[in-house]
């Protein structure tokens, strides 16, 4: 028999105190620890408890895997949703920022301006420009060479001037040719260009 905590009280007061308790105590308690041990019985006592504390460990580790797990499904979640976000705003700024070129804009899909002032083109790609010019024109845009379409250009354009005349401004830059075939304003590299 192992002794437990009220014998190992029992047993040191004993040792300090041996008057307190009588001849027979005394030698009962020689004789229990005098005794051999069961060691299949404390074995079994340590597996069981060894055993307890091992399934209370299996269950806080499966608890804790489940929460990781959890956590890092937000975490794929979240972080493929702002790709996806990232993704949709720099489509709808392309989209927004870079018109269509064989768009046809007929004049009744032009709002009337009633104070039509003067634009400066700042450093601003050739067909971004246009294609401000052909809605207020109500005609469409055909680039016969597109490497002209992302041509930066700093020019001032006053929208009460006749298209004849913006499209001579933008044919005075060296490359550029600039016609209006129809309803269309076609863009093509000028015939001296010896750059394209």
């Amino acid at each position: 028999m192992i002794p437990n905590d009220d014998h190992k009280r029992l047993f040191l007061d004993m040792q300090e105190h041996p008057e307190k308790y009588s001849d027979q105590q005394l030698e009962d308690m020689m004789d229990e620890l005098d005794r051999d041990l069961d060691a299949t019985a404390a074995w079994q006592r340590f597996a069981n408890s060894t055993s307890s504390f091992m399934s209370n460990r299996r269950s806080q580790t499966w608890f804790a895997t489940a929460i990781f797990r959890k956590a890092a499904i937000i975490v794929g979640v979240l972080f493929l949703t702002g790709i996806a976000i990232a993704a949709w705003r720099a489509t709808r700024q392309t989209t927004v920022s870079s018109p269509t070129a064989n768009t046809i804009v007929h004049e009744s899909d032009v709002a009337p301006s009633p104070t039509v002032v003067a634009t400066t083109f700042d450093n601003v790609p050739l067909d971004s420009i246009l294609g401000v010019v052909a809605v207020h024109y109500g005609k469409a845009v055909s680039f016969r060479d597109n490497s002209l379409r992302s041509l930066k250009l700093i020019m001032k354009w006053e929208p009460n001037a006749p298209l004849a005349d913006f499209l001579e401004r933008l044919n005075a830059f060296d490359g550029l040719s600039l016609s209006l075939l129809g309803d269309t304003i076609v863009v093509q590299p000028s015939a001296n260009s010896t750059e394209r």
